[in-house]
């Protein structure tokens, strides 16, 4: 209470306590603009499996962007500045890794004036794939890194972990 003497002048006391019911709304304000702050999460990710052949399985992965965000391409120069999209198997004696993972949409050459150099991105949406063989019905876990930033600025790195369920003899 002295710095606020300090800052405004005189403070009538009373005026600075706040009963417990208005302490709860200004601590609910704070909460929910802090977390719709630091938990935008501007891309929705989905996986799918499809058969190529007995035990062997093509694992989709798709992410839908929000309007005005983009996401970027391994093709961006390591120089650049932003985290592209890596895609990483969790380790399963189950599931055998075939392929790479490879980007099946067309990455959008631009230059983005947060890193001031060219880069590739995705805007909309984004589809990758790679191939696995499965030794044994299991559950999948892959975990997507990439980083989404607008025209103003940019998100941290986001790890995003998606599980399917695959079947041997599917």
């Amino acid at each position: 209470m002295f710095v606020l003497k300090e800052v405004f002048g005189y403070l009538n006391p009373d005026l600075l306590k706040l009963n417990f019911s208005m302490k709860s709304i200004v601590l609910f304000i704070l909460l929910t603009l802090g977390n719709f702050t630091f938990s935008q999460n501007e891309v929705t990710w989905s996986i799918a499996a499809n058969n190529i052949e007995k035990k062997q399985q093509k694992i989709r992965v798709i992410a839908t962007i929000k309007d005005g965000w983009h996401l970027y391409s391994a093709k961006t120069p390591k120089s650049a500045g932003p985290i592209p999209i890596s895609v990483d198997l969790d380790n399963s004696k189950f599931v055998k890794l075939k392929s790479a993972f490879v980007e099946k949409s067309q990455a959008i050459k631009k230059f983005d004036a947060n890193f001031d150099s060219d880069v590739f991105i995705f805007e909309d949406e984004f589809h990758g794939e790679l191939d696995v063989k499965v030794k044994k019905d299991t559950t999948l876990s892959i975990t997507v890194t990439y980083m989404v930033c607008n025209e103003i600025m940019c998100l941290p790195p986001i790890d995003e972990t998606l599980h399917i369920k695959l079947n041997m003899n599917e």
